[in-house]
């Protein structure tokens, strides 16, 4: 059995291209299996109204926004809100922001009269402004 010298043998050295691979699978790895977060988390299918705008308005200065959903829920900026407290919520929405307007999205299959109620308790708290929220028909 021959045994070598220490003083013999090179630098140690670290092989580069499987780090580099370990890395990149990695990087895979994560990219794959993030769940990307959505801004809306209601899927509504609004009404098409072929005079319907672009809100054209920048995240900074957004409107609150009311959801009713095709379940009858409501909801005030993502925020579930139960039907004892809508008119509390509403108020302090009004009073936070008075002067500016309150967009309200109700689904296509949402109950009509859910709608108008909601409709009806932002009016009834001192809302000045409120939009009914629509999409254009697709050409």
């Amino acid at each position: 059995m021959r045994l070598s010298r220490l003083g013999r043998r090179g630098k140690p050295e670290v092989p580069i291209a499987p780090l580099i691979d370990v890395v990149f699978l990695l990087l895979i790895f994560y990219s794959v299996t993030t769940q990307f977060v959505s801004d809306q988390r209601l899927k509504l299918k609004l009404p098409e109204a072929k005079t319907a705008e672009s809100a054209g308005v920048k995240r900074e200065h957004r409107s609150p926004v009311v959801t009713v959903a095709v379940d009858g829920t409501i909801w005030i900026d993502q925020k579930l809100v139960p039907e004892a407290r809508l008119e509390a919520e509403m108020k302090q929405l009004v009073q936070s922001t008075p002067d500016q307007t309150i967009i309200l999205k109700g689904d296509r299959g949402a109950n009509y009269g859910i709608v108008i109620h909601v409709l009806d308790v932002a009016r009834s708290v001192g809302a000045k402004t409120i939009q009914m929220s629509a999409v254009k028909p697709e050409k």
